[in-house]
């Protein structure tokens, strides 16, 4: 059953997001049949390995620092601001050492042959992938909301009680300690608001998902093959942070980093879209 204390007011994301979706699927070429398909340097199993050594290279880097901060890995929520911050720039740093690293010494052995046929459409320039970010982002919010809402209603109806407002760890942290808001503070908004969408860009979209399409695996089938699974990994891979609400709406929100990077061949827009939805919640947060 509903909360009682659930008002109909609460349901306004649901037409919006109808709304939404239904301009997305009036859309041109939604099938991505003429993406803006870039050239790639490696191979797609070179992308895939350089992707999962980053994610290595991330756990070793918040371990360490763990270690060197003498604390044992803990919930999020019993972390201060402090130590969230340094975890969160060892993982950032790991990630980014084995990006910067591994491709000039190991992956770039094993280059692939230069496909033509993957600049039929030339990417568009950086100020129309920005824009196109911020398109993408006004598109695909209400539909997030609408399966976060949707979500949360069905949880809602199974267990007798509405789920906390909060369903991210971080913005529940973040929420705790806006009113002692020190050095710290600010710089975990930084980071969420700018590193967060740079780096996790580059690994899904960048190395991730294209590693897929152009895997034999998905040979001659349609992008949104590699974007959907990309998309499942996405949302797992930020399971221990979010509720069941937040990995359904973090799923369609990475199908749209997904279909607006192969829309315009620019890693650009997808990291404006991801970092306009990162600080939609930060407002929210301090709001």
């Amino acid at each position: 059953m509903l909360d009682p204390g659930t008002h109909w007011l609460d349901f306004w994301p649901i037409p919006l997001g109808i709304l939404a979706m239904i301009i997305f699927l009036l859309l041109p070429d939604i099938g991505l049949k003429r993406a803006r398909l870039k050239r790639w340097a490696w191979s797609p199993n070179a992308g895939l390995i350089l992707f999962v050594l980053a994610l290595l290279g991330g756990l070793m880097g918040a371990q360490i620092v763990a270690g060197i901060m003498g604390s044992e890995p803990v919930d999020l929520s019993q972390m201060d601001i402090r130590s969230t911050v340094f975890r969160m720039l060892g993982g950032y740093v790991g990630q980014v050492v084995i990006l910067l690293l591994v491709p000039g010494f190991i992956l770039g052995l094993i280059r692939a042959r230069r496909n033509p046929v993957d600049m039929d459409r030339i990417p568009v320039s950086w100020w129309r992938g920005s824009i196109s970010g911020i398109g993408g982002l006004i598109l695909f919010y209400p539909m997030v909301l609408l399966v976060s809402t949707v979500v949360g209603l069905v949880v809602m109806w199974v267990i007798g009680r509405s789920l906390p407002e909060m369903g991210h760890a971080t913005l529940v942290q973040l929420q705790a300690a806006a009113e002692t808001a020190d050095i710290w503070f600010v710089i975990l908004l930084i980071m969420i608001a700018v590193a967060t969408p740079v780096i996790e860009e580059i690994m899904y979209r960048g190395l991730l998902q294209e590693g897929i399409r152009r895997s034999l695996l998905t040979a001659g089938e349609s992008p949104w093959m590699a974007i959907v699974i990309t998309s499942i990994l996405f949302a797992i891979m930020h399971g221990a942070v979010v509720d069941v609400r937040g990995l359904f709406a973090l799923f369609v929100l990475s199908l749209g980093f997904g279909w607006v990077y192969l829309k315009t061949g620019r890693l650009l827009a997808s990291i404006v879209m991801h970092a306009g939805f990162n600080v939609i919640n930060l407002v929210q947060v301090l709001a």
